[in-house]
């Protein structure tokens, strides 16, 4: 039912890419527990500017779960047209849903 929901609001599952936004999920390395979270491009992104004017966009993430008190750290960044260019992310892993 979740995923039913998540296909009509976002495009498609856990997995699924639209252009609002994107599912990140990601694995504690301190216990296993998983999180899902939706990243809307408009509003979770905060724009850098540079020297000519230029604007690109990054994602920092800390996300605690129920399991443990694991601190995990997610930092992405993005281009001027919200594409991803690189990311990292301390004391868990990206899991890849495509």
């Amino acid at each position: 039912m979740l995923k039913k929901l998540a296909t009509r609001l976002f495009g498609g599952g856990p997995s699924g890419r639209s252009e609002k936004g994107f599912f990140l999920i990601v694995r504690c390395s301190g216990c296993g527990e998983e999180f899902n979270l939706f990243i809307n491009k408009s509003t979770n992104l905060s724009q850098n500017f540079d020297e000519q004017g230029g604007v690109t966009y990054f994602l920092n993430k800390e996300i605690i779960g129920s399991r443990c008190r694991n601190l995990i750290h997610v930092r992405m960044e993005f281009d001027g047209a919200r594409n991803l260019v690189s990311r990292e992310i301390e004391n868990g892993e990206f899991i890849d849903g495509d």
